[in-house]
């Protein structure tokens, strides 16, 4: 009974975390759609390839936002698949 209890418990941990990721995605995408070249200079640390990428980010707009867009559209994926057991 213990093992099916802890199996139970660790694919609802899992369900959790990956739900709380899709909502992590969801804002991340949200901010870039609605200002693409703040969200993406805030993102601007770390290796020289990072800084690189965010600064094209910045330098042109319409190609943020359409990663953004993808990028919340996987987030939406993921929250829903993680929410759709039937519950509804």
């Amino acid at each position: 009974m213990t093992s099916t209890f802890l199996k139970v418990n660790q694919q609802l941990i899992t369900k959790r975390l990956l739900e709380i990721a899709g909502f992590v995605l969801i804002g991340d995408g949200l901010m870039g759609l609605l200002r693409p070249r703040r969200h993406s200079l805030l993102w601007h640390f770390g290796p020289q390839l990072a800084k690189a990428v965010t600064e094209e980010l910045a330098e042109h707009p319409q190609t943020a936002r359409a990663i953004y867009a993808a990028e919340l559209a996987v987030g939406v994926a993921l929250a829903s698949f993680q929410l759709s057991d039937g519950d509804d």
